[in-house]
């Protein structure tokens, strides 16, 4: 398996274990993976992954014999796709909250990954300025210094020596609050000059909102830098779902429908059950002439 697929293999896997509790859930799930694969494949130290256990994995996460697993054209797809664009060329800051299992991290990897100088940093609850900082001169490429001080200059260099440069902080409700106030202070020396985009669920916003109310240090310029509001999307429906289920090769309309009723607006429960169903028909290995005209 070349190295791009490996790539892509990874970014399934990271979708898929978003639908479990737990990275031991997730891997329990999986036949013939364990949790320390995982754990391999996540940090991308795959020297040891033999081809087999790669195409193991990748049947079972989304991703099919060369044939990543396909966007299709919901509602939040398309939003995001607009507001990253938007923040990208115009320089705008943007902060969006949805619901878990609508795609925004799919959506945001593959805009980054199709869109030259747009980068995406996956925010943990265990990053400090120096981890949130490293994590982001890695997705810029550039080689990560010994202090903070350092690597904010750098990277701050680097922002302002570029035209149409989007940074897209994912999962941004999981950074503590002085990681957060840290990125605004980040984001005031590039105003203008670079677009960032927030992306979190609900709690994300009443955060932000409630530290604003109680005048808490820093949510003032975080509320200020994203214009003071948030961009808002409830729920996947029953067409977005459909969409998912045709773009990678399932047509069938009473296993739509099954699928649609049981993923509960969940798109992580519901490419495990396309999954399942392509599986168990044996129509994984390609995608016909009529999924390919839903595809972006």
């Amino acid at each position: 398996m070349k190295q791009y697929q490996k790539e892509q293999v990874r970014e399934a896997l990271i979708r898929y274990m978003a639908g479990f509790a737990t990275q031991r859930a997730a891997a329990r799930s999986l036949q013939g993976i364990s949790p320390s694969m995982l754990s391999l494949v996540k940090n991308k130290r795959w020297q040891s992954i033999s081809d087999i256990q790669w195409q193991q994995l990748a049947k079972q996460v989304g991703f099919y014999s060369g044939n990543e697993w396909q966007a299709a054209d919901t509602s939040a797809h398309l939003l995001l796709r607009i507001l990253f664009n938007d923040a990208q060329y115009n320089a705008m800051a943007y902060a969006v909250a949805m619901g878990s299992g609508m795609g925004k991290t799919f959506s945001a990897m593959r805009y980054t990954r199709e869109n030259d100088y747009a980068h995406h940093v996956a925010c943990t609850e265990d990053m400090n300025r120096k981890t949130f900082l490293q994590a982001l001169a890695k997705s810029l490429e550039l080689p990560v210094a010994h202090t903070v001080e350092e690597m904010m200059g750098d990277i701050i260099n680097t922002l302002k020596g570029n035209d149409e440069l989007l940074l897209v902080l994912d999962d941004a409700q999981k950074l503590k609050d002085r990681v957060l106030q840290f990125a605004a202070t980040l984001y005031r020396h590039l105003a203008g000059r670079c677009g960032i985009v927030l992306l979190g669920n609900d709690e994300l916003r009443m955060r932000i909102v409630e530290g604003v109310r109680l005048n808490k240090e820093g949510y003032e310029d975080i509320y200020k830098n994203i214009g003071r509001r948030f961009i808002t999307l409830g729920r996947l429906n029953e067409k977005d779902v459909a969409l998912v289920c045709r773009a990678n090769g399932l047509h069938n309309d009473g296993s739509i429908a099954c699928i649609t009723d049981a993923c509960g607006s969940n798109l992580h429960y519901a490419t495990k059950m396309i999954n399942e169903y392509l599986t168990k028909n044996n129509t994984h290995s390609i995608i016909n002439e009529p999924a390919k005209k839903e595809l972006l």
